[in-house]
């Protein structure tokens, strides 16, 4: 039997005991007898327990974590640390380690872990957390920490480096969940089979905990609340009455009891990240509300929609609901066949007039209210033209496609000048569950790099009935339903802990943004991505935007999109490509160091 630990970087395949990331093994950490971590105060590390059986069962274990005791005289203590066992997926004949389930009596680590799903497993982890308080004085912490399966016992040292450099508790880059209508209740069947869910509160209470949890992840969990018919799911918006110039809101009481609690941060009280408001909120407005879509065009559509959109404003103002950012998002496309036109990801050119016309009807209605509302743009083809033309003034939220947008370099600066918020995407967000984690470490650092806000993960909890302890939706889901386990509350997973682990550094990098202006001294911005484009081998960093490709300037119905065609060419390579896993590392330890070393201090609001 075989024990040692593995850096967050690094996962082992259930089936062999060999590493998941095969072709970087030789450059990956097996920490056989001690493990180095290095961290700032307000931030978690994190490492991984991994026991390799050689195929006889572990019935019997035990983990002691013991106290860090720093240099100075600090202490760190080991009440701050959660473990969760890693549960393994069946994935291209591997078995891959991600949903995780905190470890309990009700839930001992054991392998197998599971005879049904994964009677072959010979190895076995742990995913240990570690929380640095605020406080803490910066310098070495050494300990150990003990492990027992069955009569095999080993002791490992344990050595964290605690630099002079503070997480902020508000993240300066956004890591957006998003979601659509209801896509918790399907996988609780407690939910599920309730129709009252949203009335006696028993959704809101799960949501609740999906909402907490992408917080402490450094996340949002975002959740659109319309479907593609622009059907509202209940509580999503108020109860309306009357039509014309008499609609009206009858009632606020469900929509405020759903979104009170996340528009005034109680909702996040007790949460190490602070009881502060949601960043982000759709609104229900859509083509086919609150305006019936059968009115569109006539004089009718523009009152009502105009009517209850003031009523949100002067609604949102009264509770005090400054701190959001309340998002009109137009999510309709045609091969959906509920709507003419596609006004969500533009492809045709006559489909910008309904996009144009919406936001002629609801100008005006909130330039003047200390309320943030947004119209927020969806755009990948037509980008370049959109960044440059009225859409740059009409739409403040913009979530562009990643490879068109690096065709664009000059649109980051002329966008942000207009007040604009950027956030990139993809397929690959997180990735599928084989591919290594420096895919996910690459999108805070490309955000940081080429000068936006941050980036979405689409679809982030829903399963759409998928078995997913067998094998996940995982090329979107990156959170987890605990009910196939038995458990009422959603469950972690390795890539989820590993974004935030992601974040924390970014949002670091991200507050130095400005410090060659507002500072003097050394350019701490620019140091901080010398380190970054050192560390991907990029030596001036324009390797994070892409040539921009001739056929731009054709409408993109005569792109050719077809696999290893002209678009899929331009969008090629894909940052990070054949760099080390432990590249996540590297950059980290040395961009703390070199905050601590220029003296960065940033006030943690």
């Amino acid at each position: 039997m075989r024990i040692f630990a593995l850096k967050e970087y690094a996962r082992v395949d259930g089936s062999t005991g060999s590493l998941v990331e095969r072709e970087h093994a030789p450059d990956l950490e097996i920490c056989e007898r001690s493990v180095e971590l290095h961290a700032g105060a307000n931030q978690y590390v994190s490492f991984q327990v991994v026991v390799d059986t050689s195929g006889a069962p572990v019935t019997s274990f035990a983990l002691e974590l013991r106290d860090l005791r720093g240099e100075s005289g600090g202490t760190l203590s080991a009440s701050e640390a959660d473990v969760f066992v890693e549960w393994f997926h069946r994935t291209n004949g591997m078995l891959v380690p991600d949903l995780l389930v905190p470890l309990s009596a009700a839930f001992p680590f054991r392998v197998p872990l599971d005879e049904r799903y994964m009677p072959d497993q010979r190895a076995g982890a742990l995913w240990i957390d570690w929380f640095v308080p605020e406080g803490l004085p910066p310098g070495d912490y050494r300990g150990t920490f003990a492990v027992r399966a069955n009569d095999e016992e080993r002791e490992l040292e344990l050595h964290l480096r605690v630099y002079a450099v503070t997480v902020p508790r508000r993240s300066r880059m956004t890591a957006d969940l998003n979601a659509y209508a209801d896509s918790i209740s399907p996988e609780f069947p407690e939910l599920r089979d309730n129709p009252d869910r949203y009335e006696d509160g028993s959704f809101f209470e799960m949501e609740a905990k999906v909402v907490r949890m992408a917080r402490e992840h450094r996340a949002v969990y975002h959740n659109l609340g319309y479907r593609h018919s622009g059907k509202v799911t209940p509580s999503f918006a108020p109860e309306l009455e009357g039509e014309g110039k008499r609609i009206r809101v009858k009632s606020w009481e469900l929509f405020d009891r759903h979104f009170g609690p996340y528009l005034d941060g109680s909702a996040f009280e007790g949460s190490r990240r602070g009881a502060y408001p949601i960043e982000y909120l759709y609104l229900p407005f859509n083509l086919e509300w609150p305006a019936r879509f059968e009115k569109w065009g006539k004089k009718g559509y523009r009152t009502e929609t105009r009517r209850i959109l003031a009523e949100f404003v002067r609604h949102f103002e009264e509770k005090g609901w400054t701190a959001t950012t309340f998002e009109i998002f137009l999510n309709h496309k045609k091969q959906y066949r509920f709507y003419p036109f596609t006004i969500d990801e533009i492809w045709y050119a006559h489909d910008e007039e309904p996009m144009k016309a919406y936001y002629d009807l609801i100008e005006g209605v909130y330039d003047a209210t200390p309320v943030e509302f947004v119209y927020r743009m969806d755009s990948s083809n037509y980008y370049g033209t959109h960044s440059r033309n009225r859409f740059a003034d009409m739409c403040k939220l913009w979530v562009v496609g990643e490879g068109m947008y690096s065709w664009f370099p000059e649109s980051a600066p002329s966008m942000k000048a207009k007040g604009n918020t950027i956030w990139i995407y993809g397929g690959d967000v997180i990735g599928s569950l084989e591919r290594d984690l420096l895919t996910l470490f690459t999108w805070p650092m490309q955000a940081f790099m080429t000068g936006i806000h941050g980036f979405t993960v689409w679809n982030a909890f829903g399963h759409a009935g998928l078995d997913y302890l067998a094998k996940p939706n995982a090329g979107e889901i990156i959170l987890y339903p605990g009910a196939r386990l038995g458990m009422h509350e959603p469950l972690p997973s390795i890539r989820l802990k590993a974004l935030r682990n992601f974040m924390q550094l970014a949002d670091v990098m991200a507050g130095t943004r400005g410090t060659d202006i507002e500072f003097g001294g050394p350019n701490v911005h620019a140091g901080v991505k010398r380190i970054v484009n050192r560390h991907y081998g990029y030596e001036d960093g324009f390797e994070w935007w892409r040539a921009t490709p001739d056929f731009v300037d054709t409408p993109p119905r005569y792109w050719d999109f077809s696999h290893g065609g002209a678009v899929h060419r331009a969008c090629s390579p894909k940052f990070g490509e054949g760099r080390s896993p432990r590249t996540i590392e590297r950059v980290g330890k040395d961009v703390l160091a070199y905050l601590e070393a220029q003296g960065w201090v940033e006030e943690n609001r």
